[in-house]
């Protein structure tokens, strides 16, 4: 193949080096580096990943906790013509070498992160200290960056795949590239610059959160995991003087500012991954600007974008639109069995268009259209009288959770490896404390509702594991044979929680635990011990006048499950007519 040129999102990233090489790139709760630091930091490590024997085109895995390491070491395989493919930490370890597996990567670099990996693929371990220790030793010359084969991928963003196996977008740096540059453009983003990255570094999200700022010569200002949890973001946001730029999803949103986020009037917010409601916007209008961005991975990031503010009072629909093209995308509705020219499957073109699934030409084939020049998106919008499209739902069983792109297929695949093939349903269901959630539907007099849940917590990312199990007599079918969906019916609901019970049992969660009660939070996970469960089990029966046992909380970590078992107890507790 014809050797392409350097990457294009390491080659914006020089030219900041070069133009600013004293400014701060990068902030994190240890330290600020410098362009130049940053630059000298990425090419040792791209030489020591040369070193290692990856080429040009290799796949190399970026498994980084959320610290300045990440973004650098995604810079320095970028940097050494190779492909990044990122880990998240957090993953199941079968899912961790899932990936790996499927992209067939030659090595894994391992940055301020312990969690293990298959003993088979060579591993790097680093830390963001040893990181940027490479400023001060002395090199022989800086590692050129290298050319990678054209059209090779930047990266591999694995998503969510219907028949039960992540599977894997191969993006091309020049759609990152151009993508970046386009949008950051756009929104505003200049050299004063602070953009404060929230995202894990599997989310395709991500990439423009490191590389936005860094092509404008801003401040990317890497946010601990602690402390989005914590809702200690308030002081990452002030920077006095500057724009600060941060973006979520709207579903974190909603729970920061449930929290108490106050965000400063300077934030320009950035929000993607699902359907963006008029009501949340309402509360951040005092913001210096929202946008409402929308794109599949398989478009590189983002296809659309609107600019929210100032809210229309006279718009009457509770979902804010997508808004038109970024990038030179070019946006076709195909229209819907009967219905109007204005409503239908989104199908995108242009220069963002992915190559395709690495390793899956049968899947690429099915959603990338036209030799590959256009992707098929399966999302269904609605074009507006005033031009603008709104999203107006799925052709098929894939969903967002908190912003998370999930295959329902590929969750029941993982329920009935466990259950049984026949027997088990998943669907997504809402609730006016849950929000959108997955719901599992077992046809098992022996269902274990908990066990089931930690088995599926080993195997698949917390946001994909169903947040409740319902035990039904049988899972309907349809003339055909297959699932019938739509047919399923919950159980009765007295096994489930009260809302007030629900509502009391947060807020001593939030209480003593320190962090949002999200429905799916395990106790253990976020720190919990026998003491903190002693306090809990004493507002509850000071809440209640009932006798609660710290024992049940320790039994059902998962708050859904403490709520339903809390209510039981309460309602065992009242006296009967």
């Amino acid at each position: 193949m014809t050797p392409d040129e350097p990457d294009r999102l390491a080659s914006l990233f020089l030219t900041s080096a070069q133009n600013t090489p004293g400014r701060a790139a990068v902030r994190d709760n240890g330290g600020v580096w410098t362009y130049a630091e940053v630059a000298r930091a990425a090419s040792d490590l791209a030489g020591r990943i040369a070193a290692a024997g990856a080429s040009p085109g290799d796949r190399v895995g970026v498994m980084a906790a959320r610290r300045a390491g990440g973004p650098v070491a995604i810079l320095a395989v970028l940097w050494s013509g190779a492909t990044y493919v990122p880990i998240d930490p957090d993953w199941p370890a079968a899912r961790r070498a899932a990936v790996l597996r499927e992209a067939q990567v030659r090595m894994v670099l391992a940055v301020d992160s312990a969690q293990d990996t298959p003993d088979a693929v060579q591993r790097l371990d680093l830390t963001t200290p040893e990181l940027f220790q490479a400023q001060n030793t002395p090199s022989a010359a800086p590692f050129a960056p290298r050319p990678r084969p054209h059209p090779g991928a930047a990266y591999v963003m694995f998503t969510s795949g219907s028949t039960g196996v992540p599977k894997g977008v191969e993006v091309r740096s020049a759609s990152a590239a151009g993508l970046v540059a386009s949008v950051a453009s756009l929104i505003g983003m200049g050299p004063d610059s602070v953009y404060v990255a929230l995202s894990s570094f599997a989310f395709d999200i991500s990439v423009f959160d490191i590389f936005a700022p860094w092509t404008v010569g801003g401040e990317l200002v890497v946010a601990a995991e602690l402390q989005i949890l914590a809702n200690q973001l308030g002081p990452l946001l002030e920077a006095p003087g500057r724009q600060v730029f941060t973006q979520t999803t709207p579903t974190v949103l909603g729970h920061l500012l449930e929290a108490g986020l106050r965000l400063p009037s300077t934030t320009v917010l950035l929000l993607a991954g699902e359907r963006l409601r008029r009501s949340l916007v309402a509360q951040v209008t005092h913001v210096q600007q929202v946008w409402n961005l929308y794109g599949p991975t398989e478009t590189t990031i983002y296809a659309t974008a609107h600019a929210c503010l100032p809210l229309d009072p006279g718009d009457p629909e509770p979902d804010l639109p997508i808004g038109t093209a970024v990038n030179d995308a070019v946006l076709e509705i195909r229209p819907l069995s009967g219905a109007s020219r204005d409503v239908g499957e989104l199908v995108v073109g242009g220069p963002g268009v992915a190559l395709g699934y690495f390793g899956r030409p049968d899947l690429t084939a099915e959603r990338f259209l036209d030799g590959g020049s256009r992707y098929a998106t399966g999302d269904v919008v609605r074009r507006r009288a005033d031009g603008l499209l709104v999203h107006a739902g799925r052709l098929d069983r894939q969903v967002k959770i908190r912003g998370n792109r999930v295959e329902l297929d590929e969750v029941e695949t993982a329920l009935a490896d466990l259950v049984g093939h026949g027997r088990v349903a998943v669907r997504m269901d809402t609730h006016r404390v849950l929000g959108p959630h997955l719901a599992a539907f077992v046809s098992d007099p022996g269902c274990d509702a908990p066990a089931l849940r930690r088995q599926l917590a080993g195997r698949l990312p917390a946001y994909m594991v169903p947040t409740r199990i319902h035990q039904v007599p049988q899972i309907p079918t349809t003339s055909s044979g297959k699932t019938d969906h739509r047919a399923l019916l919950a159980p009765d609901e007295s096994g489930t929680w009260e809302e007030t019970v629900f509502d009391t049992l947060a807020k001593l969660w939030e209480q003593h635990l320190g962090t949002p009660a999200a429905p799916d939070a395990n106790f253990y996970a976020i720190g919990g011990q026998p003491p903190i469960a002693r306090q809990i089990a004493l507002g509850l029966r000071q809440a209640y006048d009932t006798d609660v046992d710290p024992a049940v909380i320790l039994r059902h970590p998962v708050l859904s499950d403490l709520a339903a078992a809390v209510t039981e107890l309460v309602r065992a507790s009242m006296p009967r007519d």
